[in-house]
């Protein structure tokens, strides 16, 4: 007969607030914080996190779980719980495609002048 694995319960700081994944927290699981993955992560600005191009991006679908109305959602409120490092890099990735990319640009490598050739 199989052996059915208990249920996890994670209490609410041990949820990612985007995508409601385990978000690894090092202090919810009774660790330091220098143990924590976020501790060696370069997090965005508030300014960034808030810029249109931004909720542009998560709107799009191709990051599941994650939306600009969470993200709204949870900027606009006090903090209850770390995202989780996988939300993070959609984030950072999505930040990085909406400044490197030029809408005006009829190129895509870096020519050095302000423009890309393609």
């Amino acid at each position: 007969m199989p052996k059915y694995l208990p249920e996890s319960h994670l209490d609410a700081a041990q949820i990612c607030p985007l995508c409601q994944g385990a978000n690894q927290c090092a202090m919810t699981l009774g660790a330091d914080i220098s143990d924590c993955w976020c501790t060696k992560q370069a997090f965005p600005n508030l300014t960034q996190l808030q810029s249109g191009d931004l909720a542009a991006g998560l709107s799009t679908g191709d990051t599941a779980g994650l939306s600009a109305d969470k993200l709204a959602q949870l900027l606009s409120q006090p903090a209850t719980a770390c995202i989780c490092e996988p939300c993070l890099s959609r984030i950072k990735r999505e930040l990085t495609a909406s400044t490197s990319e030029d809408k005006n640009s009829p190129s895509g490598l870096g020519d050095g002048l302000g423009y890309e050739v393609k």
